[in-house]
């Protein structure tokens, strides 16, 4: 699987908008092209950002919906103006795989803990860092959903930029509310995600 993790500034005010467009119309219709929304979350750090991965089987299925939807679909065209107005910053896009199976999303309530580990150089030993995270998440009362890794493969839509040259490892565990708690983790950054009502990781 290939792994769009879009991490999405919006202009101020706009965040909820934006999810609601997302949830109604422009997620079900990506569905329906062949990709699989797997996150939609909120950053309960700032009220301007949100995070969703979209997973796609291979990098053709990412080339063919993408160009059925942001290219050729009408619904994308009748909306576009209105919605790029929404969004300040929509380049900052990690191309990703999954390095585990994706686990089971909680039942009850729940935050997600996404946490990143992205540098210029490859990681020395990846393996240790698979090791010491997921523990770290145990340690800290969660459940880890998925490791993803970044994957070097070309944009093959480049009309959607990513961030090309940098290596690592993001994070996604899912914890009761009350019980998320910082990692103390060095060398990682840490952001509490709040679920939307769609999203299927939680």
């Amino acid at each position: 699987m290939i792994i769009d993790l879009r991490d999405y500034t919006t202009a101020p005010g706009a965040r909820d908008r934006l999810i609601d467009a997302c949830e109604r119309l422009f997620f079900p219709e990506q569905e329906r092209l062949g990709a699989k929304i797997l996150g939609l979350f909120r950053d309960a750090g700032d009220p301007n950002r949100y995070v969703w991965l979209r997973g796609v089987p291979d990098m053709e299925t990412r080339a063919r919906v993408l160009t059925a939807f942001y290219t050729d679909g009408a619904m994308w065209k009748a909306q576009r103006d209105e919605v790029n107005g929404w969004i300040a910053d929509s380049d900052n896009v990690l191309l990703m795989r999954p390095v585990t199976e994706i686990a089971a999303p909680a039942a009850e309530e729940s935050v997600v803990g996404m946490y990143t580990r992205v540098g210029k150089a490859p990681l020395a030993d990846g393996a240790a860092a698979w090791r010491e995270i997921p523990a770290a998440i145990e340690r800290a009362g969660g459940r880890l959903l998925v490791t993803l890794a970044t994957d070097p493969a070309e944009n093959n839509y480049p009309h959607h930029p990513i961030r090309t040259g940098e290596h690592g490892f993001v994070w996604l565990a899912t914890f009761a509310p009350e019980r998320m708690r910082p990692l103390g983790v060095a060398s990682i950054v840490e952001r509490r995600l709040m679920p939307a009502s769609t999203s299927w990781l939680r």
